[in-house]
C-alpha cells in the first residue's frame, strides 16, 4: 500500500511547530480500507492540503472503505466540510463508503451536522450503534416529556 503522507510531525497526536495540519494514510489490516488520520486545524488554507491526500486514496484500485479519523482536530471549517463531501462523491462513484470518525469532538461534529453531511455520510457508526443499544436495554417507551436544562456551564469550544 503506497502511503500518502503530508506535513507529517514526528508525533502523530501534535503537528510540529509552525504546522497548521497533519494528514497520514495508516496501514489497515483489511484489505480495501484506508485510515486517514487528521490532526490540526481544517480552514480554507489548509483544506487543500486534506483535500489532495483524500483524493489520492478515494481513487485506490480495490478501495471499499474510506475511513477519515478526525479525533485530533481543533477546527473544522466550512472548507474541509466541503473537502469531505466530495471525498464522500469520489467513493460513492467508485461503489466505496467513506466514514467520519469525530472521536467525539463536538468542534468536528458540529459543522458536519449543521451542513447535514450526517445525513449522507456515515459518522462515528460504531457510537451510534451503542447509544442505540443503549437506549433498546433501558426498554419502555421513549421519553416524551422535556428533560429540565442543564446548569449553565461556560462553553467550551474545543480545545
Amino acid at each position: 500500500m503506497e502511503p500518502c503522507v503530508l506535513h507529517t510531525p514526528n508525533h502523530r497526536s501534535v503537528p510540529a511547530p509552525g504546522q497548521l495540519l497533519s494528514v497520514t494514510t495508516l496501514p489497515d489490516p483489511r484489505p480495501g480500507r484506508v485510515v486517514v488520520e487528521v490532526v490540526g486545524e481544517v480552514d480554507s488554507y489548509t483544506a487543500p492540503v486534506l483535500e489532495i491526500c483524500l483524493q489520492s486514496q478515494a481513487t485506490r484500485a480495490g478501495l471499499h472503505e474510506l475511513v477519515v479519523f478526525l479525533g485530533q482536530v481543533r477546527f473544522l471549517g466550512a472548507a474541509g466540510v466541503e473537502v469531505l463531501a466530495r471525498a464522500d462523491e469520489r467513493c460513492r462513484m467508485r461503489g466505496a463508503r467513506l466514514v467520519i470518525r469525530t472521536g467525539g469532538r463536538r468542534c468536528v461534529l458540529r459543522p458536519l451536522e449543521l451542513t447535514g453531511l450526517t445525513a449522507v455520510v456515515a459518522v462515528d457508526p460504531a457510537d451510534g450503534e451503542r447509544t442505540q443499544l443503549r437506549r433498546s436495554r433501558a426498554g419502555g417507551p421513549p421519553r416524551t416529556s422535556p428533560r429540565r436544562p442543564p446548569a449553565r456551564r461556560p462553553r467550551r469550544v474545543c480545545g
